[in-house]
């Protein structure tokens, strides 16, 4: 088996049991973020060490873990959630403590590397787990249900628009995007990819309604715009850490 059969199979069969665990239930869908969050944080401070790059795993990856189960709680509606939002800050006042007696050589470069990976990462997906009350709240004035279809919308957005990205910058790409941080994105890539994706919008408007077509449209601006400056952050990361 060749590795793109490979790693096209081990894609379709990742994407599906995301979308599944989604659609199930908002418990499995913030479960599944959750391993998501853990993985990439463990990920990043593993990055980091092998870059030389001074940070706390043991903080980053235990401050990122509470974050997004707060948040969690938050989207549930738990008043527990609420309370303990308080938490984040006083466990970074505690952190910033411990960093003014530890013995390192470079407390400020370690804490702003840890906390940069809770705010990476952490916050995002955390954000996430939000989207399917708190939009469903003000759009379509409906808080009590979990509505999955707004997090599908979300992500098939984000694919239409990396996918249209990457053909059409492969065959008509001609003009650097921002060679200094991404060498192989193109403005054409970055049309298609809005093309595609307002193609799709249309798409989910006709099968899902829920929402208005302004604000569908208003939704794929705002992904496709943060997803191409997301790319481009990625990117930046990628070159420092010179993975």
């Amino acid at each position: 088996m060749n590795n793109l059969l490979q790693r096209t199979i081990t894609g379709v069969l990742g994407a599906a049991f995301m979308l599944t665990a989604i659609w199930y239930s908002f418990f499995s869908f913030a479960a599944i973020f959750f391993l998501v969050n853990l993985l990439s944080t463990i990920e990043y401070h593993q990055l980091l060490k092998k870059s030389g790059i001074p940070s706390n795993a043991t903080a980053g990856i235990a401050g990122s873990v509470l974050v997004y189960i707060l948040f969690v709680l938050q989207a549930n509606d738990c008043a527990l959630g609420q309370v303990l939002i308080a938490i984040p800050c006083l466990l970074f006042m505690v952190y910033m403590l411990i960093e003014l007696f530890s013995t390192n050589e470079q407390p400020i470069s370690r804490a702003a590397y840890t906390i940069a990976g809770i705010l990476y990462i952490s916050v995002p997906l955390g954000l996430l787990t939000l989207i399917p009350w708190d939009i469903a709240h003000y759009c379509i004035q409906d808080q009590s249900t979990y509505r999955f279809e707004i997090i599908y919308a979300i992500l098939f957005l984000i694919w239409a628009n990396d996918v249209g990205a990457y053909f059409v910058g492969k065959f008509l790409g001609k003009h650097k995007l921002f060679e200094r941080i991404s060498p192989k994105k193109t403005w054409e890539g970055s049309l298609g990819g809005l093309l595609t994706a307002i193609l799709f919008t249309y798409l989910l408007y006709h099968y899902l309604g829920i929402f208005s077509i302004p604000k569908w449209m208003g939704l794929c601006v705002v992904i496709v715009i943060s997803g191409s400056l997301g790319d481009l952050v990625e990117s930046m990361i990628k070159r420092t850490l010179q993975v």
